[in-house]
């Protein structure tokens, strides 16, 4: 698979926020839970129709890390997405969360919203990036 170099898992993650929010705008209000249940249990990404970022980029490699993560563990995966504002749309959808604006939400904030402490909300967030993480090693 064609990466590019990434120095940081910030950096990647950063990528992946950038990437998850232009996909809001493709994707029609969808969220990645329902593509998985319309195309059966695999999940494209790309396609036939316009440019789109590429399929084997490091954004698609943390949203597949992402996905896993909330198969076994959905807080840490939720935590993970709200620090970084990474489709957090779809957090706050399913968890009904009103009125949340991530726009200079800090941490405390970003627990609050999740109804969690700001301690069990920073050992979850270590825990989904030492996750994230180490499946990014597995898979280059």
């Amino acid at each position: 698979m064609a990466r590019r170099k990434v120095d940081t898992l910030d950096a990647a993650l950063e990528l992946w926020a950038r990437w998850s929010c232009a996909d809001q705008a493709v994707s029609g209000g969808r969220s990645m839970l329902a593509k998985l249940i319309d195309n059966k249990g695999e999940l494209f990404f790309g396609g036939s129709v316009g440019g789109g970022p590429p399929a084997d980029g490091i954004e698609c490699a943390i949203e597949v890390a992402v996905l896993s993560l909330f198969a076994t563990d959905p807080l840490n995966a939720d935590v993970l997405r709200m620090e970084y504002n990474a489709a957090w749309w779809l957090v706050a959808a399913r968890r009904g969360i009103e009125q949340y604006d991530p726009r200079g939400a800090d941490q405390y904030n970003k627990a609050h919203a999740l109804g969690i402490s700001l301690r069990t909300y920073e050992r979850r967030l270590k825990a989904a990036r030492t996750f994230t993480e180490t499946k990014l090693r597995l898979s280059k």
